[in-house]
């Protein structure tokens, strides 16, 4: 069963595919979550795995399958000169005589490998190979591999995540953001798919730029609009199909990644694109504070302000964000800390009473010598 059908078949016999606003909807996009109208063709899932072997065997030696999306797949595999584990994503066999989504793989390479931040997956190379002309080439990205999980199996498992860790993972993504979108690129597809987390340091590392934007180098013009994300994480602008998107796009996606994180429930939910574009455009979401009680009002209110429906009213980027969440932490650990003055007065007493002591110690040996 295709990925399509898959998506088609889990919402129901009566919904196969979107209506009139599908094609605001990339139908190709990796993180495909609602079905949309086409069918893609049935071939071996072992076509990609081969293509590796072959083109690539002498560098690289594949471990296993790690996932897989609409347009790629992603093997773990071994950098013989090296000694390293990477993750080697690759374009599926159905796409591969497309110029258009070869271009876009050549897009993701190049703008992933522009950024640079600890908590941006890296890319190390990209390759376009073919035995011959009348071939289906090979066309793959080579990316660290992080020893962890996605934060979707994280979710899967736990269902929630404690209030002190979302916060760590959300100052890390907004770190992440403010540096791409400093250097120009919105990513547009944020979710919880998209993150890794790191075993051992527990940080939180964002991946596939598939479908993000330069703005500095695409034009904005309505077929760069098309190419959305997942539908229950995009911002209201991304919803109206406006042209004009910017990072706090990926704020506001990055708000509903706290909310899930912290509550275990997304905002919106809806079978179709425009049941979950209207309540993204125009409902209110639950209040965080009536579904996690004693979760921290400052990280609820720091949320409450990424999930604004108008982007001026949303953090400026993610440096303002993280800012404020490193406040809180700060602002817990002096309440937490002892209070200088305290110790200070503590310190003093304990000194006026050890010289006190010693005073009646000396006179107890004078008269005690007379």
């Amino acid at each position: 069963m295709t990925a399509v059908a898959g998506a088609a078949q889990s919402l129901g016999p009566s919904v196969t595919a979107m209506s009139s606003l599908s094609y605001l909807v990339d139908p190709y996009a990796d993180t495909l979550e609602l079905p949309t109208s086409g069918v893609l063709s049935a071939v071996s899932s072992e076509w990609e795995r081969e293509q590796i072997v072959q083109h690539l065997g002498a560098h690289f030696q594949v471990v296993r399958e790690l996932g897989r999306g609409g347009m790629g797949i992603v093997f773990l595999a071994r950098d013989i000169a090296l000694h390293r584990l990477v993750a080697i994503k690759v374009l599926r066999y159905e796409f591969t005589e497309s110029e258009e989504h070869r271009e876009r793989f050549r897009r993701e390479a190049r703008m992933t490998a522009r950024l640079s931040h600890p908590s941006i997956v890296p890319v190390y190379g990209f390759g376009e190979v073919a035995a011959d002309e009348n071939a289906a080439p090979l066309v793959y990205i080579v990316m660290k591999y992080v020893h962890g999980e996605s934060l979707a199996d994280r979710m899967r498992r736990d269902k929630s995540i404690p209030a002190a860790e979302v916060q760590r993972t959300v100052r890390d993504l907004a770190l992440a953001l403010d540096s791409a979108h400093r250097d120009g690129v919105v990513h547009r597809d944020l979710k919880a798919e998209n993150i890794l987390l790191e075993r051992g340091s527990g940080r939180a590392m964002l991946t596939d730029f598939g479908v993000a934007l330069s703005r500095s180098l695409d034009p904005v013009r309505a077929d760069m609009s098309r190419a959305f994300g997942t539908p229950h994480y995009m911002s209201p602008e991304q919803a109206a199909g406006e042209l004009d998107i910017d990072g706090r796009s990926d704020i506001y996606s990055l708000g509903v990644l706290g909310y899930y994180m912290l509550s275990g429930e997304l905002p919106f939910h809806g079978l179709t694109f425009e049941s979950l574009a209207a309540k993204h455009i125009a409902d209110a979401h639950a209040p965080l504070s009536s579904l996690v009680p004693d979760a921290p009002r400052s990280l609820v209110d720091a949320l409450d302000t990424c999930l604004q429906k108008e982007r001026g009213a949303r953090w400026p980027s993610g440096r303002d964000l993280s800012d404020a969440l490193s406040t809180v932490s700060a602002k817990r650990r002096r309440w937490f800390a002892p209070k200088p003055a305290l110790t200070a007065l503590v310190r003093t007493k304990l000194v006026a009473e050890l010289a006190l002591f010693s005073a009646a110690m000396r006179a107890v040996f004078k008269w005690t010598m007379i």
